[in-house]
């Protein structure tokens, strides 16, 4: 049977036949020890099935670690599922000496959330930044510039693949937009008329772009592959959200519509006042009070859920495991689950 009982640093060294100093330096990564040297210990530490007081070693440092948690303020049914995820962390890492601080950029405004992170960096109050990055190939310079100062950096939400970040965490859009494809495609038949409708990234305040190309290219992937005719999409900018006749001329071509922005309950607002409920599948993304309200009176079929509360969780929690104790990041794209949403179900998701 493999040793659980919690050793000294003393006991340890007595047992592996190496200084306790040197035992100490290699548990609480105060580095000076030869690499051959900090294997010898950590192979003999994993023999013995040893876990480090992680409170002791917080206490060792007397070091604080800084994280800051950077977001959209909207749409806010989704980001305080995240802040919950964050807190859950925060609850669970305050004692080893977690120290958490949220900054919500105003709306998608791309300018903005840029001057929040440079003004973070150049705080040096921080030891890492969490991030949903409005627009994953603009905040890419700005995260390299804050991995080459000495900060840990990880995205959530929405990835910047060609930056230089640690890790990201959540959905695999591309996944996500397939899985509303063949559910359409499912409903509908090979004859079915699909529209789609996303947002324009040349809006202001600009869209989530890496996000939404994901979701678009995963549902043309399906409907290729079934021979179902994508027959309209729409590029809509925030203001056109709210112009009926765009959304009735819509409705009255197609069989199914897939949304891909964070507008469903606008989507879906639409398309009951046009009283083609129930004649045109309507698909999306995310769940609240009021898309569930839709789902009950058959206008919305479906929703694609993207577990932000899990998104919260891991980033900030991978974030303080790298940090503080030297965890590798071995997974960089820790992808979280898509749970498909239908008017049977939709009451747990409230």
């Amino acid at each position: 049977m493999k040793e659980t009982k919690r050793l000294t640093i003393k006991e340890i060294s007595q047992r592996i036949g190496i200084s306790a100093a040197t035992v100490d330096r290699v548990l609480n990564n105060r580095g000076n020890v030869k690499p051959e040297t900090y294997r010898k210990v950590m192979d003999k530490l994993n023999e013995m099935n040893y876990r480090p007081n992680k409170s002791a070693s917080f206490l060792s440092r007397k070091k604080e670690v800084s994280i800051a948690v950077v977001f959209p303020e909207l749409p806010d049914y989704f980001w305080w599922q995240v802040e919950k995820g964050v807190h859950i962390a925060y609850e669970e890492l305050r004692d080893y000496g977690l120290r958490i601080e949220l900054f919500k950029s105003e709306k998608y405004d791309m300018e903005k959330q840029k001057q929040v992170v440079q003004d973070i960096i150049s705080s040096k109050e921080f030891d890492a930044i969490a991030i949903s990055p409005n627009d994953s190939e603009e905040m890419a310079d700005l995260i390299d510039q804050a991995m080459d100062s000495g900060m840990g950096i990880c995205t959530f939400n929405n990835d910047s693949p060609l930056s230089k970040r640690l890790f990201y965490v959540g959905c695999d859009y591309r996944i996500a937009g397939r899985l509303a494809a063949d559910l359409l495609c499912k409903m509908t038949g090979r004859d079915a008329k699909l529209g789609l409708i996303t947002s324009d990234a040349s809006s202001v305040p600009s869209a989530t772009t890496f996000q939404l190309q994901q979701k678009i290219m995963g549902f043309r992937e399906v409907i290729a592959d079934q021979h179902v005719e994508m027959t309209h999409l729409l590029k809509l900018k925030q203001e056109d959200y709210e112009q009926a006749d765009v959304f009735r001329s819509l409705f009255e071509q197609v069989d199914a519509v897939y949304v891909t922005s964070a507008k469903l309950n606008v989507v879906a607002q639409h398309l009951e006042r046009s009283g083609l409920a129930g004649q045109v599948a309507l698909i999306g993304h995310d769940m609240t009070e009021e898309i569930y309200s839709y789902m009950r009176n058959d206008v919305v079929t479906a929703t694609i859920c993207q577990d932000p509360v899990n998104q919260g969780y891991l980033a900030v929690k991978t974030l303080f495991a790298y940090l503080a104790y030297g965890e590798k990041i071995n997974v960089k794209e820790n992808i979280t689950k898509l749970e498909l949403v239908t008017k049977e179900n939709a009451r747990y998701y409230i």
